[in-house]
């Protein structure tokens, strides 16, 4: 299995928010995280940090090399244990209230993807030549598109875009998707924030996944360099996992 990992400030912030982190579990499977972290002050940089933090010392100390349904229970335990902690932080200071962070962590071996998401950052798997989303946006924009009340090409400029119906440490609760998938050799599983998909399409992405002349390595480089081209308005955090085979 390959791995590159990406963050940027971008062009517009002045703090990055976002949190990534790829570790083991005890038995020697790979996790990997993705959080965007939101709130003012840096408390959004905090609920990012601190969701990474908390999933990392759960997982890692656990075996994950079991069924399909049970990884997902672990991913969802340690994915509550996150929000009970980061919800705390935020109702015990006063300069952390209301912050919050989006989440993707995923177990990963050599058949299957397992992931665990809240929020609007996503997850997509190339899988021969074809690009498919595995996650669904929990945003207000996201909503209405399903309601059929606005367009795709008005969803892309909406004024209310940055508003998260579901996010860690928000309220005492979450609620978590939980999505698997199998992969196979030559595959490309991304997670990424939305500071990399509000900048660039899914053609563009498909395009540079699919590029045979370049590296894994180069492929996080193209994706995030498109991504400062096209303005930077956010930050941007990717993490590519090739399927090798072995």
């Amino acid at each position: 299995m390959e791995l590159a990992q990406r963050t940027d400030v971008g062009r517009v912030r002045d703090l990055n928010e976002d949190s990534l982190g790829s570790f083991r579990a005890k038995c020697g499977t790979l996790i990997v995280v993705v959080a965007d972290g939101m709130g003012g002050h840096q408390a959004g940089e905090i609920a990012s940090k601190k969701t990474l933090d908390v999933i990392q010392e759960d997982l890692s100390r656990q075996y994950v090399d079991v069924m399909t349904d049970e990884k997902s229970n672990r991913l969802l335990v340690s994915v509550g244990k996150a929000n009970e902690r980061v919800f705390r932080m935020a109702n015990e200071n006063e300069q952390y209230k209301g912050m919050g962070t989006t989440v993707l962590a995923s177990i990963v071996d050599e058949e299957e993807v397992v992931i665990a998401h809240v929020g609007d950052s996503r997850a997509y798997m190339l899988h021969k030549g074809g690009l498919y989303q595995l996650t669904e946006d929990h945003s207000y924009v996201n909503l209405l598109l399903r309601h059929e009340q606005i367009t795709k090409e008005e969803a892309k400029n909406h004024p209310q875009g940055n508003i998260i119906m579901r996010a860690v440490g928000t309220s005492a609760e979450v609620e978590v998707d939980l999505i698997n998938t199998p992969w196979k050799k030559n595959d490309i599983f991304l997670l990424c924030s939305d500071g990399l998909t509000d900048m660039i399409s899914e053609r563009e992405i498909g395009l540079v996944l699919t590029d045979d002349k370049l590296t894994l390595d180069e492929k996080a480089d193209r994706l995030v360099n498109l991504a400062l081209e096209a303005g930077g308005k956010d930050n941007i955090s990717l993490i590519l996992l090739k399927n090798t085979g072995k």
